[in-house]
């Protein structure tokens, strides 16, 4: 088995999406699995500009030629793909946009229809399963909902299963270790755990997606401890707070 994971955080190893992406990769190579990692902040991938040439002048061929060509290859190569992306106004990132786009060209421009509704065959065969990683500041999964309807439409153009979504709100509180040193423990613990289903189930418990998720603090120190560390940072900056 070959997972091709794709980090679209713009703060790559540096940024908070990292915190969970981690113990999750170690929970799946712990199985033995081929792991590709690709950051795509580290590569060269132009806009999709809707020319339609890779549909039927030069079909699969992108008139970019960038490194996005080289992506496609290790994604045809790979049982599974999975999305690191923290998010940004209540979606993706533009990196992860950007490289999601550009894999129209993994479509046939016909169109079918199924009970779903209507949609492009493919030209290649695509990963079978796709499996999102996502953070973010606020505290509830609901802040991730569009994000996680965007990546089950993304998979249903795509022929390919949504194999769920390991979710992190309120990432900062996992910073907090000195704090709560056995809630982070046991938030990292089940990232861990999450990794290693995936690849021995196809897919990740509710309760060890639960675990990822569940508090570490209150709403309140959580708001706290955020506006406290942004006075300082404005501070800094020489700003006075809005």
């Amino acid at each position: 088995m070959r997972i091709l994971v794709v980090n679209a955080a713009p703060r790559m190893e540096a940024g908070n999406t990292q915190m969970i992406l981690n113990p999750f990769l170690v929970g799946i190579r712990h199985e033995g699995v081929e792991v590709d990692i690709a950051l795509l902040q580290r590569k060269n991938i132009k806009r999709c500009t809707g020319c339609f040439t890779c549909y039927a002048q030069s079909p699969g061929i992108c008139i970019h030629s960038d490194d996005m060509s080289g992506l496609i290859d290790r994604i045809r190569s790979a049982d599974m793909l999975v999305v690191a992306t923290p998010v940004y106004l209540d979606g993706m990132t533009s990196l992860a946009k950007c490289f999601v786009d550009r894999l129209v060209v993994f479509m046939d421009p016909h169109f079918i229809s199924d009970e779903e509704g209507v949609r492009h065959p493919l030209r290649w065969k695509f990963p079978e399963k796709l499996f999102l990683v996502s953070v973010c500041g606020f505290p509830g999964l609901h802040n991730f909902d569009p994000l996680v309807l965007h990546m089950k439409r993304v998979a249903r153009n795509l022929h390919t299963e949504f194999c769920g979504a390991l979710l992190r709100p309120a990432v900062f509180s996992v910073l907090m270790r000195s704090r709560y040193p056995e809630k982070v423990k046991a938030v990292l613990d089940a990232a861990r755990s999450a990794g290693q289903e995936l690849v021995l189930k196809g897919s990740v418990t509710p309760g060890v997606l639960e675990a990822v998720a569940a508090d570490i603090c209150s709403t309140e120190e959580l708001v706290a401890t955020a506006n406290a560390y942004w006075d300082r940072e404005l501070g800094r900056g020489g700003d006075e707070p809005a």
